[in-house]
């Protein structure tokens, strides 16, 4: 199972043992859009728990209210989380994310695709 969905905010890439999310380079990440990225990664996912694979390099501002939305609500389904970050901005954006917010799921950040795969469990693929 391959499927590939697309919005404003991101474009998602689901496997059967993945679900990768890139976040696109918008100015703000406001909790309307968290709504938004949510609902469609649940749709997505069809209530299949399965770790995911944040791209959040292009990410230059998300606002307290999305971070909150994300760290509560946004982790439904999610049964282990790397962001893939590109430092110094995005970096700091998860840093605060983690430090922030008690994680219900085990989180992580990378600046290295392969070691945030390895984290996850999954072997690194073309699909991936």
């Amino acid at each position: 199972m391959k499927k590939t969905h697309e919005n404003t905010f991101a474009v998602y890439l689901l496997t059967d043992d993945l679900l990768h999310i890139i976040y696109k380079k918008v100015p703000c990440i406001n909790v309307k859009a968290a709504e938004l990225i949510v609902k469609d990664r649940m749709e997505l996912q069809e209530g299949k728990t399965m770790p995911v694979l944040c791209d959040i390099r292009e990410v230059r501002n998300i606002d307290k209210a999305a971070r909150d939305y994300l760290a509560l609500e946004g982790s439904l389904w999610i049964k282990k989380l790397a962001l893939l970050i590109y430092p110094p901005v995005t970096d700091m954006i998860s840093a605060i994310y983690l430090d922030t917010h008690s994680q219900k799921v085990p989180t992580r950040s990378f600046t290295k695709k392969s070691e945030a795969l390895a984290y996850l469990g999954i072997k690194e693929t073309d699909d991936n």
